[in-house]
């Protein structure tokens, strides 16, 4: 036998015995999540710093920054259908919560997901038909506060269970400091850096609450924000954010004011405040402190970004324009190391694709302006840059959550999903074996997308079934009542039969 049919027949041979290794083509899956985009940038900073003088090290400057920022690598997670408005990394790095106007939060965990498979572990929708403001976990990362679009904030497991609401305050009186709780919509929401038990919520009616997380009947403290302007009175509070230590919180308002109250007292009036922070009747969406427990940086509605000194509180040290906001909960915030911004601008019909800029401190110029999604016109809305895993996590108004990473600069996170094999498929798993194709039957509810069973039915389309199964939901029978009118209705009717002539008798 020649030594060429030998090498044929050796192709059909086992190499050896036992369990074989099974190599995985890392490289590959890193090449499908490069960003085109971030080669564009890196060769047009090169070409630039090629053109210019060798003493001229501002451009080459610019290059090693872009070098520094985790952009050259995204996943995208997709399951939301609507604007992702809340968005949220525990500290640990390894789940991802996030809230959306679909009414929907969804958690996501690193560790369970591959490219082929990118999807929540969990979906549930904390208040019924009422989109979610803000999401964040808490310090040691086993909860969630939840602040949605009602006036009642909740408590959350990191795994999805509900634990706590709070209480709704008494809409009828007047003096917002005699209310238990808020008595309008909220807007924002912040964990105590510090103590794991307090948190605090601000709402529309102009009032900013401490709570005890261990006590749902009543605030422990209350701050009544009051307007500045000639009208004075109410105003409704956009934005908080408390001081890294914990001893101070700020807010922002409608009316165009920013200030902050020493955290332990006294609150009827603000340790110091600005007036004209903002443009009047703007929604300021973000307020964040930087880590020198001085500096607030404020992201208005009005297109701009400030940093202001708490020491000089009357003007803002660096201010700067033209970058969109037209998202209420579009917010900014520092890199892990202070030395850079990050913030979304909004869909315009001038420009009707957001971006994620990365922004110097020290100037406010942008660095590098990155676009997530450029086929369709999209807000950047949320953006946080992870300390741990050294990646940034941004969400758009498209329903998309993009996780910028670098495969050197990185850690875990985003890298555990693409260096992760897909699961191996074994034969009992093809359902398909067992199943007589042949014999199957086309049923109305097949046509629907929804088997009889109810397996291919969403989690929400289950409880929104299940409690109008009165069996299932354990509701007992309703009373009769007797109208004047001698009309006798039946109350154990759905409400879309309200309306149905053979749900009601006549005597």
């Amino acid at each position: 036998m020649s030594d060429s049919e030998d090498d044929q027949l050796r192709q059909f041979l086992p190499s050896g015995f036992g369990k074989q290794a099974v190599t995985y083509d890392f490289e590959g899956q890193y090449d499908k999540c490069r960003r085109p985009e971030y080669i564009n940038l890196l060769s047009q900073k090169a070409s630039k710093r090629i053109g210019r003088e060798s003493n001229d090290d501002d451009d080459s400057d610019d290059y090693d920054e872009l070098e520094e920022l985790p952009i050259s690598h995204e996943i995208i997670l997709k399951e939301h259908n609507k604007t992702v408005s809340a968005l949220d990394v525990d500290p640990a790095g390894v789940r991802v919560a996030s809230g959306s106007y679909d009414y929907n939060m969804d958690l996501w965990d690193f560790n369970g997901m591959n490219l082929a498979a990118l999807h929540p572990f969990r979906i549930m929708e904390p208040v019924e038909s009422h989109p979610i403001h803000e999401l964040q976990f808490s310090r040691n990362g086993e909860w969630i506060l939840v602040i949605p679009s009602s006036s009642q904030a909740k408590i959350f497991t990191r795994d999805g269970e509900e634990e706590s609401e709070y209480v709704r305050g008494d809409m009828y009186l007047r003096d917002m400091n005699n209310t238990d709780g808020h008595v309008a919509e909220l807007t924002a929401g912040a964990w105590h850096p510090t103590d794991d038990n307090l948190f605090a919520t601000s709402s529309l009616d102009s009032t900013i609450r401490i709570w005890d997380a261990n006590i749902k009947r009543a605030q422990r403290n209350v701050i009544v924000v009051k307007s500045r302007t000639a009208k004075g009175g109410k105003t409704r509070v956009s934005s908080i954010g408390w001081s890294p230590d914990g001893k101070y919180i700020a807010g922002a308002t409608t009316d165009g004011g920013l200030a902050y109250w020493s955290s332990s007292g006294p609150y009827n009036r603000p340790v110091a405040s600005v007036q004209d922070a903002h443009g009047k009747e703007s929604w300021t969406s973000g307020v964040v402190y930087g880590t020198d427990n001085s500096t607030i940086l404020t992201r208005g509605g009005d297109g701009t970004i400030k940093l202001w000194d708490t020491r000089n509180f009357k003007k803002p040290l660096l201010s700067r324009s033209g970058l969109e906001n037209a998202v209420q909960e579009t917010n900014i915030s520092f890199s892990p190391n202070g030395r850079y911004i990050i913030t979304g601008t909004s869909s315009t019909p001038d420009s009707p694709v957001g971006q994620l800029h990365i922004i110097d401190k020290s100037d406010l110029s942008t660095i590098a302006a990155v676009t997530l999604d450029a086929s369709k016109p999209s807000s950047v809305v949320k953006a946080q840059w992870h300390s741990k895993l050294g990646q940034i996590v941004a969400t758009t108004s498209t329903g998309a959550i993009h996780v910028l990473f670098s495969r050197e600069l990185s850690q875990k996170g985003a890298k555990v999903v693409v260096e992760k094999p897909p699961k191996v498929r074994h034969v009992d798993d093809n359902i398909t074996a067992d199943i007589d194709l042949s014999a199957a039957a086309i049923t109305p509810d097949m046509m629907s997308g929804k088997n009889r069973d109810g397996s291919r039915l969403t989690n929400q389309q289950r409880q929104k079934i299940a409690r109008k199964d009165p069996l299932k939901s354990r509701r007992p029978d309703l009373p009769l009542a007797r109208r004047m009118d001698g009309e006798i209705r039946v109350f154990n009717f759905d409400a879309e039969d309200e309306e149905k002539p053979e749900k009601r008798r006549k005597m």
